[in-house]
């Protein structure tokens, strides 16, 4: 008579006992994960969704651009946003605004470790705020030492620092201790003085200032020079002079120079290149969520959230917004439908022909307060709140069913166990009693 192996007999039979408990739960954890899967992937697809339709709706971008195009290059930069007023206009560059920057007074022989007085007060004044510096405070290691260098720091990473920079600068083999403002424009003027030093040489050293560059504001005339309106303006970019149109300017033009010319006007590659931006992220959009939506067929997989409430809520909010009306107009207008996969294409042709004929009633279209590209961020704001949003409360409810199938798995190990012993425990007895009979047998051949 043959033994048994208790072990291996032990291990089938408990496994029987769990087995179908095992596959269903697999199962379910398998189902549950790619559901969550599936959710985060549509999830970081609406959001780049939004993120790509916000920055073509905000106060200086829009579907359709404008661009500014300068008959000389050189003396100054422009750039135009969708609400520029189409035209020609004449510029001329008189000045660029420069920064205030002087050279203190210092000793010849000033090197970063030279000390300077721990006592008195350094007093900055630029354009209406003022700065005190203490100089008890300046030594920054604590032994009772201040250096030039120390100085620098100091001022530079006050608090109340008025818009002054303080730098060492080496020429020649000599140090100087520059000063230099901020922001250009003449208001930004450094007015700087020292007491209560009882230190001559520093107190001297702030008020005998070199000045290396007179603060100055920029000039310039649209129109020729003299003849036009002239404008300054502290920094260098004058903003919306001319409607919608920012001017940068660089460099000063000589007297007699003829004024530049700047052509403002319609940028329809420029307008195309964001009305693919916005086809393809929302293609992308739906692209991902049909991917996990389909119904399959013969030869195509169900889709892991087919049916889902969340995604045929958004698909269909998404729907009627495309479709609908905005600004008096609807897309298909413009030459812009969706296909049978709910996909978008454009009618070149067609949309050609409004940029060309229609550029406001394109614009109004996407842009502004209750517009298409505005529509839509308010409809997918619900879903995207990162505390409270439908994805949350999807993934938190996915992510609670897998921790209770996995509470579920424990429990079955468990089970394995207490049917694993109970199984050796039956097994190694009935093959000790087969051991005996065996015995027995052989004794009576």
């Amino acid at each position: 008579m043959s033994s048994l192996d208790p072990i291996t007999m032990a291990t089938q039979f408990a496994t029987l006992d769990v087995q179908p408990f095992q596959q269903r739960y697999q199962l379910q954890t398998n189902k549950y994960q790619a559901q969550l899967s599936a959710l985060g992937k549509v999830e970081t697809a609406l959001r780049d969704f939004r993120t790509a339709i916000n920055e073509m709706n905000s106060n200086t971008n829009s579907i359709v651009k404008n661009s500014a195009t300068l008959s000389q290059e050189g003396n100054f930069t422009a750039s135009a946003d969708a609400k520029a007023l189409t035209g020609n206009y004449q510029i001329f560059v008189e000045q660029v605004a420069t920064s205030h920057q002087v050279s203190t007074g210092m000793p010849a022989d000033l090197e970063a470790t030279t000390e300077i007085p721990t006592t008195g007060s350094l007093e900055f004044t630029i354009n209406g705020e003022s700065m005190t510096l203490d100089l008890s405070t300046v030594d920054s290691d604590g032994d009772g030492v201040a250096t030039v260098s120390d100085l620098a720091s100091a001022i530079n990473n006050n608090v109340d620092n008025p818009g002054v920079s303080a730098t060492l600068v080496r020429s020649n083999g000599q140090t100087h201790f520059m000063l230099s403002s901020t922001e250009t424009g003449v208001a930004n003027k450094i007015n700087v003085s020292a007491s209560g030093t009882g230190q001559a040489w520093f107190e001297d050293a702030f008020t005998n200032l070199n000045q290396i560059s007179a603060p100055q504001d920029a000039v310039m005339w649209l129109g020729s020079k003299d003849s036009g309106l002239e404008l300054t303006n502290a920094s260098n970019t004058f903003e919306g002079v001319i409607d919608g149109v920012d001017i940068t300017v660089s460099k000063a033009q000589s007297a007699g120079d003829a004024p530049i010319s700047l052509k403002v006007g319609a940028d329809s590659e420029g307008t195309k290149e964001q009305l693919d931006k916005f086809v393809e992220a929302y293609n992308t959009l739906i692209g991902a969520m049909n991917q996990h939506t389909q119904i399959g067929g013969e030869d195509k997989k169900r889709g892991v959230l087919a049916s889902d409430p969340t995604l045929r809520s958004i698909e269909s909010q998404l729907t009627s917004l495309v479709r609908g009306e905005h600004g008096g107009m609807r897309l298909s207008e413009i030459g812009i439908s969706l296909d049978r996969n709910g996909k978008m294409k454009v009618d070149q042709e067609k949309f050609k022909n409004a940029q060309q004929n229609n550029s406001a009633g394109l614009e109004a279209i996407f842009n502004g307060d209750g517009a298409l590209l505005d529509s839509i961020d308010d409809m997918v704001e619900p879903f995207l709140k990162f505390s409270s949003g439908t994805f949350k409360s999807r993934k938190d409810a996915l992510q609670a069913n897998l921790d209770r199938v996995e509470d579920k798995q424990t429990t079955l190990e468990r089970k394995y166990e207490m049917s694993y012993n109970r199984y050796l425990k039956q097994f190694t007895q009935m093959n000790s009693i087969m051991t005996q009979m065996s015995q027995t047998m052989t004794m009576f051949g």
